[in-house]
């Protein structure tokens, strides 16, 4: 999807979608026992990659990461069953790093999404990197990851844990064991583990714990008994300690004799029903029929403030029951350190909806209803619809989704894909405009065939069964939009001819430009179209079928269409070497860029403005150009283009300063690669690191990178890159003295150049590569080396294209109409006294006209004037 928005979401998403409450672990009650034994394990933390602390609800797990934290800076995700989705997963992470590593979020977030969707793993290695830059040691804590089911986030983990820099240590916190391959960890000693028993109650910690931090008026040898009947299970103690206060000896002797009923294999899974169950029951049916209410009604909610609980309770004075179950202790978190969400414990809160379940259906979707409201009221969209799908209130969850696509779309698939997962079909079907986004979302993973048939139900829907129940400027606006989805499954698709099909039928309905093709350069955000288009990926030929098409139909439209395409016309020709033509596309693109202000078509457009400077030999002015474009973006887009941006105009100023500039590109680590696979745009200044690097005399290193970058550009079909490697590999081998290895690269290049028309790319290179190509030409014509189906002609084409720059210097040669005409018949080979013949002249004067053809070239003989002609492009 086009990132445009996603760059400049971020308070957002924290605002709306990432809740902070996930972000830190609950503060620590005011009645924790501090215990020395645990807290000292704080100080072992560093030594290991990763601590897994495992033990069933209601040990002390929460507490004693609370304590860790208390000392420590940290980093802190609080799991539940909602994180299923890897990217959302992975969003989590990075912010929750944000809180520990200030702008953390500015400088990995935007490039993280754009690469996650196409290699979820160089991602992981961009996170990994950036988090190897830390100065001081990183304490990650996923709380929790027992709720994590997803065998893909598990995958990742496991890559993230095996190479995660040394600077991050990790603690996992979890129910049970995680299904996470750690034995090469345990075996180097980098593994930590903290279990259930390690979390156990002492008799005498018990005794403090009810004493001093309950206030229970208990002697220490009741305690002991509680201690070891519970085998040191804190939530367990807690329950009994709790039940202790009611008045009667008959309720306490009944919660002791329960557990002491138990079997001991019961007793060593505190969290069987046969114990908590029992306890938990005790604790609740203490509670005043108005607690009671108040406890169930509340616990359909994951987090609460005093405001939700009114409006669930009914009850006026909810705020203070809230604050009076904070005050004694029953099982309620507070989640931030204002105080201001709670939740209640994990294994108290699965109680009460159990006991909320007896009173029906109909009663907990009616809570659930209410919780929705509240939560949209108050701007929390995705909690909303999580309580209007589980409440079985569809038609409003439809309602709500269909209004928030347009934010969603943004960047938040996940939360889509997620809600669409559990709605019914045919109540997004119901919708036309929900179910156009809904279509819109699984592009990618329906086949090209059966979406066009999707699309062409969606239309006859909207013409013929909806005609008369919708206002005809949405019936307008659904048709146009399947005409935009249409052009996005043929983009795709590789459908070039498809996707200019769809996209000039749009304008010949008379539609106008809309949003959506915003979207439509979906994973990338590129400064050269030519490169980068799926489908196109460097071949002109079909480059121009698309983009030339789409734009000289769209060309009079002030429409982000026609500047998008338009760029990539112009960049075809340019690489053409029709300037002016490139000049007519660039130009108009760039003022309708300059009215939308959107910079993925300001950068575009800009950067091939300022490549037509430099093919003009005025590289200064592109310079120029590149720094005014800077002015004109944001400070968000310019920290996304800034790299991209300063590679194009390092590769101006190698034109005009080349080892000054040379010097600055190779120690600039704005413009290094972590993972040069992700876009054409890395690659691309990787290769100007190479020029750079060609120019300081760095040979060898240039070699090696030049044949890593071909690899991929070979495996991706990537033609400009392939054109671009093989050139400066040509150079660096003739500079070599390796003249006959040199051909192989050059071949390369001329075989992709010749069958799409690549002139600029050979030009830019400059004399090295002429002389190249006049060596090729020799070579040919000397039968030094075979044709490989390469044709004379182009090569000829390209040394003229050079004559025409004249770069080297040479000054032109003139030769007189009927020395010309003279010349024309010694290429093609005519004797003297055949072209005496053409003219009906002598054959001596013939032969004065040859000598002063010689002299004027330098020429020794008829073949050498004619290799000196070619060379200069005369023929």
């Amino acid at each position: 999807m086009h990132q445009e928005h996603t760059v400049g979401l971020e308070e957002n998403w924290i605002q709306f979608m990432i809740l902070k409450t996930k972000l830190e672990l609950p503060p620590l009650p005011p009645n924790t026992l501090d215990r020395p034994r645990l807290s000292s394990t704080r100080e072992q933390l560093y030594k290991f990659k990763v601590t897994l602390l495992t033990a069933p609800a209601g040990s002390g797990k929460s507490t004693l990461l609370g304590s860790w934290v208390q000392h420590e800076q940290t980093a802190c995700v609080c799991l539940d069953d909602k994180d299923q989705d890897p990217l959302q997963f992975w969003l989590y992470v990075i912010h929750a790093l944000d809180r520990v590593k200030p702008d953390f979020c500015r400088e990995i977030l935007a490039h993280f999404l754009r690469g996650y969707s196409m290699d979820p793993r160089s991602a992981l290695v961009l996170l990994m990197n950036h988090l190897a830059l830390a100065e001081s040691p990183v304490l990650l804590i996923l709380d929790d990851y027992h709720a994590v089911t997803q065998a893909e986030i598990h995958e990742q983990m496991e890559y993230f844990v095996e190479n995660m820099p040394p600077s991050v240590h990790l603690v996992l916190s979890s129910r049970t064991s995680p299904p996470l391959k750690l034995e090469k960890l345990k075996l180097r000693g980098e593994l930590r583990q903290v279990m259930l028993q390690d979390l156990a109650f002492t008799a005498e910690e018990g005794v403090e714990f009810c004493q001093d931090a309950l206030k229970l008026n208990v002697t220490s040898s009741h305690v002991h008994d509680w201690v070891q009947q519970t085998e040191g299970w804190v939530a367990g103690l807690k329950l009994l300690a709790l039940s202790y206060t009611d008045s009667t000896e008959q309720v306490r002797s009944r919660s002791a004799n329960r557990l002491a009923s138990t079997s001991q294999n019961d007793q060593h899974h505190y969290g069987d029903r046969s114990v908590s169950e029992y306890l938990l029951e005790e604790v609740f049916h203490r509670q005043s029929p108005e607690m009671q209410h108040f406890l169930l009604s509340t616990s359909v909610v994951q987090r609460m403030n005093g405001d939700l609980c009114r409006a669930l309770t009914d009850i006026s004075e909810a705020p203070q029951l809230l604050r009076h179950l904070e005050k004694e202790h029953l099982f309620l978190i507070t989640m931030d350190r204002g105080a201001y969400w709670f939740r209640y414990h994990h294994m108290f809160s699965s109680f009460l909806r159990r006991e909320l379940a007896r009173s029906g259906t109909e009663q907990v979707n009616v809570l659930h209803a209410k919780a929705a409201r509240w939560y949209e009221q108050q701007g929390y969209a995705a909690e909303a619809l999580d309580h209007y799908i589980h409440g079985q209130h569809v038609q409003d969850a439809a309602r709500l989704l269909e209004e928030l696509f347009a934010h969603f779309i943004m960047g938040e698939w996940w939360t889509l894909r997620r809600y669409f997962d559990v709605l019914p079909q045919e109540v997004v079907k119901a919708r036309p405009k929900l179910y156009m986004s809904y279509l819109f979302l699984i592009a990618r993973e329906r086949p090209y065939g059966e979406m066009m048939k999707e699309l062409d139900g969606l239309e006859h829907m909207i013409q013929v069964h909806l005609q008369d129940q919708l206002p005809p400027e949405i019936s307008s606006y659904l048709l146009q939009v399947v005409c935009v989805m249409r052009a996005y499954m043929a983009y795709l698709n590789r459908d070039l001819q498809g996707l200019s099909d769809h996209l000039i039928s749009y304008i010949d309905q008379g539609y106008p430009d809309d949003i959506a093709f915003q979207y439509m350069d979906y994973d990338r955000r590129e400064s050269m179209r030519l490169r980068s288009f799926h489908g196109v990926n460097g071949s002109l030929q079909r480059g121009e079928h698309c983009f030339g098409a789409i734009t000289n139909r769209w060309f009079e439209e002030s429409s982000y269409v026609t500047s998008y395409y338009g760029t990539g016309y112009g960049e075809i020709k340019l690489e053409q070497n029709r300037l002016s033509e490139a000049i007519h596309y660039a130009d108009r693109a760039l003022e309708i860029a300059l009215q939308i202000k959107v910079a993925a078509l300001l950068v575009p457009a800009y950067v091939l403005k300022a490549r037509i400077e430099m093919a003009q030999g005025r590289p200064n002015e592109g310079v120029k150009l590149l720094q005014q474009l800077r002015l004109l973006l944001s400070v968000k887009d310019l920290e996304y283009w800034q790299p991209i941006i300063q590679a194009h105009q390092y590769r101006l100023q190698l034109e005009i300063q080349p080892i000054v500039t040379a010097k600055l590109v190779v120690d600039d680590s704005i413009i290094e690669i972590v993972n040069p696979e992700i876009s054409c745009d890395q690659v691309f200044s990787s290769l100007v690191r190479v020029r750079a690097k060609l120019l300081l005399g760095d040979d060898e290193e240039s070699l090696n990178e030049l044949k890593r970058i071909r690899t991929l550009a070979e495996e991706r079909n990537w033609l400009t890159e392939q054109v671009d490697c093989g050139l400066l590999e040509a150079q660096i081998l003739q500079r070599q003295g390796r003249q006959e290895e040199c051909m192989a690269p050059l071949l390369r290049a001329i075989t992709i150049g010749s069958s799409e028309g690549y002139i600029r790319s050979f030009i830019n290179e400059g004399e090295p590569v002429k002389s190249l190509l006049q060596h090729y030409l020799y070579l040919r014509r000397t039968h030094s080396i075979s044709d490989s189906g390469i044709k004379l002609a182009y090569v000829k084409e390209l040394l003229s294209a050079f004559a025409k720059e004249n770069r080297d210097g040479i000054p032109s040669v003139r030769l007189s109409p009927m020395e010309q005409r003279v010349f024309g018949y010694i290429a093609e080979g005519l004797t003297s006294k055949q072209i005496a013949a053409e003219f009906g002249i002598s054959a001596g004067t013939v032969n004065t006209h040859i000598r002063r053809v010689f002299a004027k070239l330098g020429a020794s003989s008829r073949a050498h004037a004619v290799q000196i002609a070619e060379q200069q492009g005369w023929l």
